[in-house]
């Protein structure tokens, strides 16, 4: 229903988990670097499945906008209440749930430990890439896009420490 959520919901989180072990398989350290590794490992395997379902990805959108669109024009023109969609709400905790999977396997074969809930860096996550997705859509910049995907595994490794 939305532009990363099937992929990762679906069929991804196999294809991520096999790369961050192997990844780990391959690494003589630990700690912060080896949890950029895993990090990176893991986003990797994204990017080509993103790319190559762009038909995918612009129909889930479309898909997600309609059902929020639909609430939101329902309220009427008086002052809107925000209230969570309970289709589109789920679809995000799934989402969130599966990184959050993806962020914990990454912090225990790298022997770290984030500093926040794992759950609101997988919120982050799925924000950045949900719009790095829709602008790749627009833009078909591939290095902008891997320029993103590079500076959030930068970032989130910020989130964590050696244990």
């Amino acid at each position: 229903m939305n532009a990363s959520g099937e992929i990762i919901q679906a069929g991804l989180r196999p294809a991520m988990a096999e790369a961050i072990e192997k990844a780990a398989a391959s690494l003589d350290f630990t700690g912060n670097r080896a949890l950029r590794v895993l990090l990176h490992a893991g986003v990797s395997t994204l990017w080509p499945i993103l790319k190559s379902t762009p038909d995918r990805q612009l129909r889930a959108y479309e898909s997600t906008l309609h059902v929020l669109r639909r609430r939101w024009e329902d309220q009427g023109t008086d002052m809107p209440v925000c209230v969570p969609d309970p289709v589109a709400s789920a679809m995000f905790k799934g989402m969130d749930a599966a990184v959050t999977d993806f962020l914990e396997l990454c912090a225990v074969r790298s022997g770290t430990q984030w500093l926040e809930p794992c759950d609101a860096i997988a919120a982050y996550l799925v924000a950045v890439i949900q719009g790095m997705v829709l602008r790749w859509l627009a833009d078909c910049d591939d290095e902008t896009s891997l320029v993103v995907l590079d500076d959030l595994v930068q970032y989130l490794s910020t989130k964590a420490v050696d244990v």
